[in-house]
């Protein structure tokens, strides 16, 4: 992306256009891709710093995450975007791909993540740090997934692999990484609990998300009769993936992910039920990462059960 191209738009201010829900996932593929993240991308040379948690806007930053209804906007809301003027408090910086999820032909699920010729979809792939590593901060990755639908709002998908990060292991993909982090890694330091106390105010499960809302339609946003979704979903990175991060310790991620092919496999993704567990799909890139200002405005719905949720 030339520089000439870049601040056209202010995506502080961007909303979604009129009618944009209504739009095929295509449409608003390209709308995102072209409007939002490619008018604003950044260079190797103007990437923007990392940044910590209340160093921007502390103040407004701080109203979000101490407000019950601000906070809750974060499980309810439906949009692709972040609400105007709205900072982000954690992820504050990454990258962002164009994919397309495959499912697999043998799926024993349904909507997006049942086989094809209805289910996959395309849609973006945000990689981001928790925050940026600082002094003896853990590197914390996590991914943001947003499946778009003809006619209906995204399907977004968050995961992560460790509340407290992989230590000093700064690959990307070193790990898997899940949407449902409740039965595992309970050693929380001051700041997560913080955030765990945070949002058991308004979810009686904070750190489970679920996947039922990916089951719910398929591609062409046709309602399912029989909704068929995994408890938890598992993603795993492919060998391409971890090879991308060999020999670049020291690099800020968001540079190593720009060199990651278009049409690489990054993850195959398994769905986990009771009767065990089962691949689904693979998440696969359809363009390079990009770093941009509007890329950072993506918004990713914390989708939990609707029976965790607390009402005030």
């Amino acid at each position: 992306m030339s520089s000439s191209s870049r601040g056209r738009i202010d995506p502080l201010k961007l909303e979604t256009p009129e009618g944009y829900e209504a739009w095929t996932a295509d449409q608003k593929q390209r709308w995102l891709w072209s409007t939002l993240i490619g008018t604003t991308a950044h260079t190797s040379t103007s990437i923007p710093s990392l940044v910590l948690p209340f160093k921007t806007s502390p103040l407004r930053e701080m109203s979000i995450i101490v407000k019950r209804d601000e906070l809750d906007k974060a499980l309810t809301r439906s949009s692709d975007l972040m609400e105007p003027g709205r900072p982000k408090v954690i992820h504050a910086r990454g990258a962002v791909a164009k994919v397309t999820f495959e499912p697999a032909d043998d799926s024993p699920f349904s909507g997006l993540l049942g086989p094809p010729p209805q289910g996959g979809a395309a849609g973006l792939l945000r990689l981001s740090l928790v925050a940026k590593v600082d002094r003896n901060a853990a590197f914390t990755p996590a991914l943001a997934l947003k499946l778009l639908i003809d006619g209906r709002p995204s399907a977004d998908v968050l995961a992560m692999n460790h509340t407290v990060g992989q230590g000093r292991d700064f690959n990307l993909f070193s790990n898997t990484m899940t949407n449902d982090l409740t039965s595992t890694h309970n050693e929380l330091r001051p700041p997560q609990r913080v955030m765990s106390w945070l949002f058991a105010r308004i979810s009686r499960a904070p750190r489970r998300m679920v996947s039922t809302h990916l089951a719910e339609h398929d591609r062409t946003g046709n309602e399912v009769g029989e909704v068929l979704a995994p408890d938890r979903l598992i993603f795993r990175p492919t060998d391409a993936a971890k090879q991308s991060f060999a020999g670049q310790a020291g690099v800020d991620f968001r540079l190593v992910l720009a060199e990651i092919p278009e049409g690489t496999e990054l993850f195959a993704v398994d769905g986990i039920t009771s009767a065990g567990t089962v691949q689904i799909g693979s998440v696969k890139t359809s363009s390079r990462f990009v770093s941009s200002d509007g890329g950072d405005r993506l918004f990713f719905r914390h989708v939990h059960d609707p029976a965790d949720l607390k009402t005030y």
